[in-house]
């Protein structure tokens, strides 16, 4: 195209044409200048979509972190409901409310240590290299509160606070007052599994309260089993919210992957 012009060019220069040259040089660079502003344009347009790529690999990156984590989230919740349900028993009991131990489960009633493994790293790149990424301000702030807040206060109760490890608090109570069953079956406990969890079970004995008049009489027990269920039910409650804001933030993501496609 230029080498066109430019024969045009010494024609119209060798022809002494001075008028119809100029008008052919300034056709000349407009057309240049066109070039470069389409050579612009679909550039922009390239690193737009590389940036709008970008997004949807974070935001599908954190959306399979987010629903990992209901499988843990959902175990805790599942176990804290079962050991909740049989503390209220026990303490029915002691507190001369229910005549019969028969249908407690006392392992439930004790429970084991619960803990919380969360993915965080997805949300944590974002934080550090990519903040602007995500152009949907809403969503942003979203996703930033549900990790610094439900997160955070997540973690926090299940690995941090010495005041909702429940089964420390109860512990010594039932190595006074319970025994375990030597041959009962193992009471097994079935942890999330697959290629990011930990794949592993626990199993242990039953138990069986071997001096109810003692534990009915220590109100000491009696008031660590009240508080323990208090605290387990504000446990539950909070696992159930960190659900349903589970449930409303993959909503907006699903429905912001839609437009970005």
């Amino acid at each position: 195209m230029i080498g066109f012009f430019r024969k045009i060019r010494k024609k119209l220069a060798d022809d002494n044409m001075p008028l119809k040259y100029m008008r052919y040089a300034i056709g000349e660079i407009v057309l240049v200048m066109i070039g470069i502003l389409l050579a612009l344009q679909v550039n922009n347009w390239n690193e737009g979509r590389k940036l709008v790529e970008r997004e949807i690999t974070l935001l599908n990156n954190i959306r399979e972190d987010i629903l990992l984590d209901t499988l843990d989230i959902s175990f805790n919740l599942e176990y804290h409901r079962k050991f909740h349900r049989e503390e209220e028993k026990l303490l029915e009991y002691l507190l001369g409310n229910r005549t019969s131990i028969t249908d407690i489960n006392m392992t439930d009633a004790l429970g084991i240590m619960l803990w919380t493994a969360l993915h965080r790293s997805t949300f944590e790149n974002l934080q550090n290299n990519e903040v602007g990424l995500i152009q949907n301000n809403s969503l942003r702030k979203n996703i930033a509160r549900f990790y610094d807040f439900y997160y955070n206060a997540l973690g926090k109760m299940h690995n941090e606070f010495r005041s909702f490890d429940l089964y420390e608090k109860k512990l010594p109570f039932f190595k006074e007052y319970f025994t375990v069953i030597p041959d009962s079956t193992d009471y097994v406990l079935k942890f999330p599994g697959g290629e990011d969890y930990y794949d592993h079970d626990l199993s242990k004995k039953a138990i069986q309260l071997q001096d109810p008049e003692g534990a009915r009489l220590d109100n000491e027990f009696i008031f660590i089993l009240n508080e323990c269920s208090v605290f387990r039910k504000a446990i539950i409650d909070f696992n159930q919210s960190v659900l349903n804001e589970v449930r409303d933030l993959i909503i907006e993501i699903d429905n912001e992957l839609n437009n970005l496609k």
